[in-house]
């Protein structure tokens, strides 16, 4: 009898060690696209809404140090040629933001669509007025967009 509410409690709190351990990250990590700043989040309203990836990646370069140039063609020309292996935009998932300084920061992505993910690394900048896309890199590949995975190794999933 000693030995089953020992093993009892010990249950106990391990479920409760790992309800502990796993809330902070579930909380922060894939869907909670509130982190994400409204220029970036009207971007991927207008996806959803059936707006055309060039309208959509012009939107994100408006009012930033890409507006202008030819960045936005070169990405819709990505995203169009992977639209037809990937399928149509299903949703996206706020993966992690870091601050570079007190007017920049690193938003990191995921783009989920019918058969494949795309990820995304947004630079933001904080105007007067509001947070402008300075530059945005995307690829199917994620060690590609967050380096420190390919450092991890295989043991990061583990």
């Amino acid at each position: 009898m000693k030995d089953v509410a020992i093993m009892a409690r010990a249950m106990i709190t391990l479920g409760l060690l790992n309800c502990a351990l796993l809330l902070p990250v579930s909380a922060s990590g894939a869907g909670s696209s509130q982190s994400l700043p409204a220029i970036i989040e009207a971007g991927f309203q207008s996806w959803t809404k059936g707006g055309g990836v060039d309208a959509i990646l012009n939107g994100w370069e408006r009012g930033g140090l890409m507006e202008g140039s030819n960045k936005a063609a070169v990405q819709a020309r990505y995203f169009r040629n992977l639209g037809s292996t990937l399928g149509n935009y299903r949703s996206h998932e706020f993966i992690q933001s870091k601050a570079v300084s007190k007017a920049s920061q690193v938003i990191y992505i995921a783009i989920n669509f019918e058969r494949g993910v795309v990820y995304g690394r947004f630079l933001i900048y904080k105007t007067d007025q509001d947070w402008v896309v300075q530059n945005m890199d995307f690829s199917e590949r994620p060690e590609a967009i967050m380096p420190w995975l390919a450092i991890q190794g295989e043991s990061a999933t583990d």
